[in-house]
């Protein structure tokens, strides 16, 4: 252990209260000078005692080190600032330095997400005429080269052939069907205009016969019945009139008794047919007038109403039948129509079991939606051996690597500064140091989907690299605003009224005022954390952060 005289021990402890004093004064002091005071204590502060050399000459050495002390210490209590000092500097130092308004060239920048696609490019699409079952036999690779005419896919055609087949036996039977059908159209014709024409004479001849009945047959059985009954009568008054002369005439005369009684036998039986016949020819009479009469009456009058819906019958099935029996030699001309134009359309169809390129170009599976294939998968999926291709879709596209141009869209946000003709530059994902110039094509005027709007961007293809190739996806740096000599601030130190939100204001450094003014200001156009001034300020000003209450009650 190293050992130090008594003298030395002593004037160590008076060194360490001594800085103990120092640090004692500075924490009474404003907390914003502690450190300036705390670093004015430490040099007072002896320093380590090094170890006591073993011969005298160390020990001099020592006690010379140590009496210098005070008088350093002396003098640095002399040179080191007062607490208030300290304080000053410290608040100057806690102020935030106030921004400076200048005038500067501000762009608003709009960057956007596009995609790399190819100005000539042709789909390749299975649209069939008829036929729905597509099996394939093999496929070029996505991303192959080819050629015009090359064959791009191959489909098995063997279900179809037997289709054609059976389809052609179909149409022969549909075709004889119609040959017959149009053979006796004729003759179903005939016979419809001779059933109408009997129906039609029928009708005529029941009519002739109801006026004869009613006209004559009527009339005359009522006076037949009349008659009957008055000639009995008068035969039966003639009778009893000629049996009373011979009851006169046999009492007045004399002959013999035997003739007589058979003259008057015989008058009376004449009496008695004559009033047996008198009772039958009134009820003769009786019953035609009463019954016989009235319902021949009723049947002509029934058979009429039969006859007219007979008729009618007749003549509506007539008309009916000729318009039907055009329509359904009509519906057999089109159905071996049809039948002829599926037959073609299958024939037709056939040519699809073998595609080939319509265009050079390099082969993509699916179709482009936007500058992105999002088919590309599943029509892996579906274009491999014994896949099955489904009808109406597009298989692949034909791209042409050059020239290319750019999909993207903007937000409704954007909407009113995005214009045909804006420059842009374009840098690939892939590589994002490559920078491109473009500018504006077309843009949709419309929002589509998520309230996008489409927009295509021209590209300078002379320094596209050869790896670029359409399908990679890119960023556009669009410029839609420019101010070569703009006020803007920092966003932070725009304020917000709290009655009303739409009014914006900044703290305006005043050299006459201590404290900072309230500017009201209006803005215009944000780029990142910069935003322009129109209104409220001018080249030059100073504005600072608003320092806020509770901000203030801490200090």
């Amino acid at each position: 252990m190293p050992r130090f005289s008594a003298t030395v021990l002593l004037f160590l402890m008076a060194i360490s209260a001594l800085g103990f004093e120092v640090q004692a004064a500075a924490v009474e002091v404003d907390s914003a000078a502690s450190d300036a005071v705390e670093e004015a204590a430490e040099t007072s502060e002896a320093p380590e005692a090094k170890e006591p050399a073993e011969d005298e000459t160390d020990k001099e050495e020592a006690e010379e080190t140590v009496e210098k002390k005070p008088e350093e210490n002396g003098e640095n209590d002399k040179d080191k600032p007062s607490a208030k000092d300290e304080q000053t500097k410290k608040k100057s130092a806690a102020k935030p330095k106030p921004f400076k308004v200048e005038g500067k060239p501000f762009n608003v920048e709009v960057e956007l997400d596009g995609a790399f696609v190819a100005e000539q490019m042709e789909e390749v699409l299975l649209r069939p005429e008829v036929w729905k079952k597509f099996k394939v036999l093999e496929a070029v690779e996505h991303g192959s080269h080819v050629k015009k005419g090359d064959f791009v896919v191959r489909f098995d055609p063997e279900d179809l052939e037997k289709k054609l087949d059976a389809e052609s036996i179909d149409q022969r039977l549909s075709e004889l069907a119609f040959l017959q059908a149009e053979e006796e159209a004729p003759r179903l014709k005939k016979l419809l205009e001779m059933s109408f024409a009997k129906a039609k004479l029928t009708s005529e001849r029941f009519e002739q016969d109801y006026a004869y009945y009613h006209s004559t047959d009527r009339p005359f059985n009522i006076d037949i019945a009349n008659y009957r009954f008055k000639d009995a009568q008068e035969d039966l008054a003639s009778q009893r009139e000629e049996l009373e002369q011979l009851l006169k005439m046999y009492e007045a005369d004399e002959l013999i008794e035997e003739t007589e009684k058979i003259v008057l036998r015989r008058q009376r039986f004449q009496v008695e047919t004559a009033e047996l016949v008198m009772e039958l020819n009134t009820a003769s009479r009786d019953y035609a007038l009463n019954v016989s009469i009235p319902r021949m009456d009723e049947f002509y009058r029934t058979a009429k109403e039969k006859n007219e819906i007979a008729f009618k019958q007749a003549k509506t099935e007539y008309e009916t039948d000729l318009v039907r029996q055009v329509y359904e030699l009509e519906k057999r001309r089109e159905v071996r129509a049809r039948s002829v134009e599926s037959h073609a359309k299958l024939v037709s169809d056939k040519g699809l079991m073998m595609i080939r390129a319509p265009t050079d170009g390099v082969v993509y599976f699916g179709r482009c939606v936007d500058g992105k294939w999002p088919e590309v998968k599943s029509m892996q999926a579906k274009l491999k051996p014994l896949g099955t291709a489904t009808a109406n879709t597009v298989l692949m596209t034909i791209v042409k690597q050059r020239p290319l141009m750019v999909f993207t869209s903007f937000g409704e946000k954007d909407l009113p500064d995005v214009k045909s003709g804006l420059s842009i530059v374009i840098s690939p994902v892939a590589d994002d140091e490559l920078e491109l110039s473009g500018k504006v094509a077309e843009m949709d005027t419309v929002p589509g989907k998520s309230n996008k709007f489409k927009m295509q961007l021209d590209v300078d293809n002379s320094a596209l690299p050869a790896w670029l190739v359409a399908g990679l996806t890119c960023k556009a740096k669009v410029t839609t605003y420019h101010n070569e000599k703009a006020l803007q601030i920092p966003l932070n130190l725009v304020q917000t009224d709290e009655d009303n939100k739409k009014i914006k204001y900044v703290m305006r450094v005043d050299a006459e005022q201590d404290e900072p003014i309230k500017r009201k200001v209006k803005l215009g156009r944000k780029q990142g954390k910069m935003v322009e001034v129109l209104q409220g300020l001018e080249e030059g000003d100073e504005i600072v952060k608003e320092e806020k209450k509770d901000d203030k009650d801490k200090k």
